[in-house]
């Protein structure tokens, strides 16, 4: 195949691929907002709900109280009037948060993930991937490819093959570089705190003797 035929089909792949792309990245954003669902409110909830517990306490020990004053006259929630008001509050958190950002999120993320089934298995997408490497069967890696073709930095597709994997290669030695970086900066910056605990131990120890 000639430039302009390389190019045309892998425009082709790139047509067949983008709406598996689009629904894909549906599925990560509805993902996203179903775990961020999921964590809403969660310490508010938690934090109501120990109280609830602290409540079932003063139940347990024969406080029945709704609500009271005390010294200062400041009203004050009993053992039912608090398991009342913090379990009723934590019940109240729990049924928004679940029937109006967990159910929507779980909804939304079912759809984008019907969505993905119905696009990858449309003939087109199907078809398209018989004569094309597997792992390179992706809009990125496809648009990226087109791209060194178009750009002359590869002439042939086996070219453009090898140039995306050194690339790839290349960018995951770098994430690894990086990872390995940030990791050594932990080691560093957790050495000079356990060095200093060290040292004010010693001195405290000194200091005692």
């Amino acid at each position: 195949m000639d430039k302009q035929e390389i190019l045309n089909f892998l425009s082709e792949k790139k047509r067949v691929t983008a709406p598996v792309a689009a629904a894909e990245d549906s599925v990560n954003r509805a993902e996203k907002n179903y775990e961020m669902a999921k964590k809403k409110w969660r310490v508010g909830i938690v934090i109501l709900l120990i109280l609830t517990l602290a409540y079932l306490r003063f139940c347990s020990k024969g406080n029945f109280g709704l609500f009271y004053f005390n010294e200062r006259g400041v009203i004050q929630a009993g053992g039912i009037g608090g398991l009342i008001l913090f379990g009723g509050l934590s019940a109240l958190l729990l049924y928004i948060k679940i029937t109006r950002y967990i159910k929507p999120a779980e909804h939304e993320l079912a759809n984008a993930l019907s969505i993905l089934r119905q696009a990858k298995d449309t003939p087109a997408y199907q078809n398209g991937a018989k004569d094309f490497p597997a792992k390179f069967y992706n809009y990125s890696d496809v648009y990226h490819l087109w791209n060194f073709i178009n750009e002359g930095r590869a002439e042939t597709l086996k070219e453009a093959y090898n140039l995306l994997e050194t690339n790839q290669f290349q960018q995951n030695q770098m994430e690894i570089q990086a990872d390995i970086r940030r990791l050594q900066q932990e080691i560093v910056t957790t050495s000079k705190a356990n060095a200093a605990a060290s040292v004010i131990t010693t001195y405290n120890t000194a200091k005692k003797k």
